[in-house]
């Protein structure tokens, strides 16, 4: 049963409304470059001063704006709406955001969440509501790789279309923008309301007690020197492996180098590692770039990495709905592994903020010495914002909805996204400066390649890598030799749609 909270129109707190119209610099951005243009990821206090462009005499006189969106626990819980004030820094800001934006716009914010484990669930029933030419819901937030696939059956308007959103301001991610923006037309979108941007990022925690035990230098010197690489990784793995004495990999009672998945936590070597898949060319169409013989060479690094270091790495499979992923956290927070590939939304467990143990951040270790940055893959389950198509069908809805899309994201800038990035992701969870200082370079550094959030369209693409790697044998070459042509195809195909939609959108 979805749960319906309807977010009462009480006046904001004066101050709050105060600094409704100054907010800050643009998100963690995303693109299609390897050198991301992202800024960095602290507010100063001169972008606080950056306003949006509504005008001050919008009122809609308490109409009704109904979000859907997924509710699942841990993932986006808490995301578009809470229930009420409880002394919690991001829950507070997201009440007091909506608020906010109920007060100036003169609307009532309806969330309509749906619980459940499936990315599928509100992607499907937005669809069906679609469809059936019903007018139940304006706005859709959904995981990232669904929602553009359904932005292909023309599910969704085209947010640029909306008089009020500027996707220009710094609350819009920038480079998310360029990869999903087509031919002048964009049909999801991604701001700082959604803090599920910065949630999903990949990183690697390590354990320092188990670092210092071993008289090895912390991983923040590789990452300032410019050697953190996979093979250093791979190196550093035999020096804390324990084995109880029986010489088979036991779960809990041997202590690993490494703890990962060879499953969805292979996905992050494609933007660590600088194996791009699609970018736009000078027409701004969507053109494969993808270079097998870069693959070739990063699996044999990520296969040393899993399964060639004398049982020092334990690989969990993967399990429904990305249970193994908790596997990895518990492992870690246990201290049985001195590194670990995670999301940072698992950090902010008791099993990782609860440890006996000091851990500390850092990227994703880089291909070789030569690479000359890091970057940061976001598992493509993170949230984006979508407007109905049954919005056009009223006058001046769409502008509606884009000013309250505009609104939410602007001052969530100023207050959300400081309460979770500042507050509680670089003063709560990490446990020292050098740490708050690594989650600056790894959210600065994401890349978002549309080869891997157009997934489902392009038949699956990046998924092959984590087949091949769970293999367990190198044929990047000969599988992706046919897995590329069928995707070319595929991407032909998926051009002319949207070009199709763009010219033809459903009214």
């Amino acid at each position: 049963m979805s749960k319906i909270r309807i977010l009462s129109a009480i006046l904001a707190a004066a101050t709050l409304l105060s600094t409704f119209c100054a907010c800050g610099k643009s998100d963690a951005e995303v693109g299609t470059t390897a050198n991301t243009d992202a800024d960095t990821a602290v507010v100063t206090e001169a972008e606080t001063e950056i306003s949006d462009d509504l005008p001050d005499d919008l009122n809609y006189n308490g109409d009704e704006v109904v979000i859907l969106s997924r509710y699942r626990e841990g993932w986006t819980s808490g995301e578009i709406a809470v229930e009420k004030v409880i002394g919690e820094p991001v829950n507070d800001a997201v009440y007091e955001r909506n608020k906010a934006v109920e007060e100036r716009l003169g609307v009532k914010l309806v969330s309509v969440e749906e619980p459940g484990d499936s990315a599928y669930i509100v992607t499907n029933k937005a669809s069906t509501s679609v469809k059936s030419g019903t007018h139940e819901f304006d706005i859709l937030a959904a995981a990232c790789y669904v929602a553009v696939n359904e932005s292909l059956n023309g599910t969704f308007a085209d947010m640029r279309k909306s008089l009020y959103i500027d996707f220009d301001k710094p609350w819009w991610s920038q480079g998310y923008n360029e990869v999903v923006e087509y031919q002048g037309a964009q049909f999801c979108g991604l701001s700082s309301a959604l803090l599920s941007q910065y949630r999903f990022a990949f990183v690697t925690l390590f354990n320092k007690d188990l670092f210092a035990e071993r008289n090895q230098p912390l991983l923040y010197e590789y990452v300032d020197n410019g050697t953190w690489t996979l093979d250093k990784q791979i190196s550093l793995i035999p020096v804390f492996h324990v084995d109880n004495g029986n010489g088979v990999q036991d779960e809990e009672e041997d202590i690993y180098g490494f703890v990962s998945c060879d499953y969805v936590s292979t996905d992050p070597y494609w933007s660590s590692c600088m194996v791009d898949i699609i970018k736009k060319n000078a027409e701004g169409e969507y053109e494969f770039v993808f270079d097998s013989g870069k693959l070739h060479s990063v699996c044999e690094k990520v296969l040393e990495l899993f399964y060639e270091t004398n049982n020092g790495t334990y690989d969990y499979k993967m399990e429904i709905e990305n249970a193994e992923q908790y596997k990895i956290r518990d492992m870690f927070g246990r201290g049985g592994a001195a590194m670990a590939t995670i999301r940072i939304l698992e950090m902010e467990n008791e099993a990782i903020r609860g440890m006996k143990q000091e851990f500390g951040v850092v990227p994703i270790p880089k291909y070789d010495e030569e690479q000359k940055e890091y970057r940061t893959l976001l598992h493509d389950q993170f949230t984006v914002f979508s407007i109905l198509t049954t919005v056009s069908k009223k006058e001046g809805r769409l502008d509606e909805i884009g000013a309250v899309l505009e609104a939410m994201s602007s001052v969530s800038y100023k207050t959300v996204r400081p309460a979770y990035y500042e507050t509680t992701l670089r003063t709560k969870i990490a446990k020292d400066p050098q740490s708050a200082r690594m989650f600056d370079i790894i959210i600065d550094n994401i890349y978002i390649d549309a080869g891997i959030i157009y997934t489902i369209p392009l038949s699956t693409f990046h998924n092959y890598f984590r087949e091949i790697v769970g293999s367990k044998e190198n044929t990047v070459i000969s599988q992706y030799k046919s897995v590329t042509t069928m995707a070319s195809r595929a991407l032909t195909t998926m051009s002319k749609r949207l070009t199709r939609m763009i010219n033809n959108p459903k009214k």
